[in-house]
């Protein structure tokens, strides 16, 4: 059979498609993205009208061409997909993101080896990254990113089995993505209401718009159907063409709506499948699992107590960082300053997440790399709090961010709750160094071992009390220890006492706790945070 093309002009020869140009097209998605990441933030209502659409792909797509940067020398395809997929799986923000890097990966893994595809390889590739997005859903619905790259895949592989070369596929295929992303309009009806087309579906198609150009090349793309981008001038089922509709003030969402979590987990085993029936059953939506990669959605009305059950599913898992976004809440236009801060249980990790940090596990073998790696993509300024001398110690020689001189978890959640990712960077530090240093800390913590020798004796289970990181008492009842310890901190005065309860501890030695700060020392007020850590049974900070 022929070759067809649905173009109506013949685009010239056939395409090749090598690891510069696809290097190239990466860099350039970042910059259409960063161009069009308003305009897609603008129509973003679905799966929650939080209009941060535009942004969490670009942020993607920025964290993709990131690793295809370190790429040294010459490089074939094969690497280009492969480094970008692992960039965007890393870097992934919420659910466009997440599904995103999902296809990524499909197509990466479909061109392994592959130097220069064909037609019937890059048909492949579109294929496995559609069927990897649609499984990665806990329920797929119908309007959006998984729609449309079905349909792309399925008009690669018609064009493939007919005959087509690999610049007409490639050409048919942006034809039929631009009509799937209109078709989005009438096939969700919270698109249809708000007469837009879906938002996450309209970054896929900016996106093989940007391959087209890059392969086919400016003239062959403008005389096929124009070259605009696509959420520049969105086309509606009806004819309506042009400016985008006034749309309800997207920023005003009527109340909580609940919370974004995006989790890595440390689990090397790949247990998609049990892990988005149990995210379910606890309440989770726009659940999508591109393992070890988590994102979820508390449901509309739930709260933290709904984001902790959800954490604490993933946590079966480890978590080894968290990030979490209320979806209450509308992101400024401004590029935020990244804050990076360090935990070693589960609730300290989603504590911290819930002020804005990106929260890592201390304790996670490769954390001088990924800390470097998230300072990398910060928008501005970026800033570390470590939480022990040993986590300080591992992130010697990090040039990407501003590594604050915290040692301990309590000064962590301290400069952590002043942070300000819209400030001014140099007053931003100044409030978390004060913050920190302001906060006098101590912990009761369990021995793991007899120790003998020294000044200092102890066996395995004492209770030992730290302040400062030293030894200052040895007994045989930690919630005796932690009411010396509280009394020993607020001996010099304090306002708000911290409690950061270990696993170790009673719930019931929690409220004894809180009842003796409460009586003896009114003037001050206890928060308690279910850190989680196993380090310690108690961390205190007063401030």
């Amino acid at each position: 059979m022929g070759k067809r093309s649905g173009s109506g002009a013949d685009p010239g020869p056939d395409a090749r498609i090598s690891g510069h140009l696809a290097a190239r097209w990466a860099k350039r998605t970042v910059d259409r993205l960063r161009r069009e990441r308003s305009g897609i933030n603008a129509i973003n209502v679905f799966p929650v009208p939080d209009g941060d659409t535009g942004t969490n792909l670009y942020l993607t797509v920025r964290s993709a061409y990131r690793a295809v940067e370190s790429l040294d020398g010459a490089v074939t395809l094969p690497q280009v997909v492969e480094a970008m997929a692992t960039g965007a799986q890393r870097g992934a923000r919420g659910n466009s993101g997440l599904i995103l890097s999902v296809a990524l990966r499909g197509v990466a893994d479909a061109l392994a080896g592959v130097e220069v595809p064909d037609a019937q390889s890059f048909a492949a590739a579109l294929g496995l990254a559609a069927a990897r997005a649609r499984e990665a859903l806990a329920d797929p619905v119908d309007g959006t990113m998984v729609t449309v790259l079905d349909a792309m895949a399925d008009e690669a592989r018609e064009r493939a089995e007919s005959g087509d070369d690999l610049l007409h596929l490639v050409l048919a295929v942006r034809e039929r993505s631009r009509a799937a992303l209109r078709e989005t309009t009438g096939q969700l009806p919270v698109l249809r209401e708000n007469s837009v087309v879906d938002a996450g579906s309209s970054g896929i198609v900016e996106l093989f718009d940007l391959l087209c150009v890059t392969v086919a090349g400016e003239d062959a793309v403008a005389a096929a159907q124009g070259d605009s981008a696509v959420t520049a001038t969105p086309e509606f089922p009806g004819g309506a063409t042009g400016r985008l509709p006034d749309l309800p003030d997207l920023g005003a969402h009527g109340g909580e709506i609940g919370f974004e979590l995006v989790a890595h987990l440390g689990e090397t085993r790949d247990r998609t499948r049990p892990l988005k029936r149990a995210l379910a059953r606890a309440g989770g939506t726009s659940i999508v699992v591109d393992w070890p990669q988590v994102h979820v959605h508390t449901a509309h009305d739930g709260g933290v107590d709904e984001a902790r059950r959800l954490l604490e599913v993933m946590d079966v898992h480890r978590v080894v960082d968290l990030r979490v976004e209320d979806l209450s809440s509308t992101r400024p236009a401004d590029d935020p300053a990244t804050l990076i801060a360090l935990a070693d249980g589960p609730g300290l990790l989603l504590s911290l997440a819930l002020t804005g940090a990106f929260a890592v596990r201390s304790d996670r073998s490769d954390l001088h790399e990924a800390v470097d790696f998230a300072a990398q993509l910060a928008e501005s300024a970026a800033f570390v709090l470590p939480d022990s001398v040993t986590a300080a110690e591992a992130l010697a020689g990090l040039g990407t961010a501003k590594v604050l001189r915290t040692r301990d978890a309590a000064s962590v959640a301290a400069a952590a709750a002043v942070f300000d990712p819209f400030g001014n960077a140099d007053d931003v530090l100044t409030d978390m160094v004060a913050a920190a240093a302001g906060t006098r800390v101590g912990a009761v913590v369990l021995a793991p071992e007899d120790h003998a020798q020294g000044p200092l004796l102890y066996s395995q289970g004492d209770a030992l009390t730290l302040v400062d990181g030293r030894i200052r008492a040895v007994g045989t009842d930690p919630e005796a220890a932690a009411g010396d310890l509280v009394d020993r901190l607020l001996g010099a005065g304090g306002d708000l006492v911290t409690l950061l309860v270990g696993t170790a501890m009673p719930e019931a030695a929690v409220t004894r706790l809180r009842i003796r700060i409460d009586a003896e020392h009114t003037d001050a007020e206890a928060v308690v945070i279910d850190g989680g850590q196993s380090s310690s049974w108690l961390v205190v900070g007063v401030e």
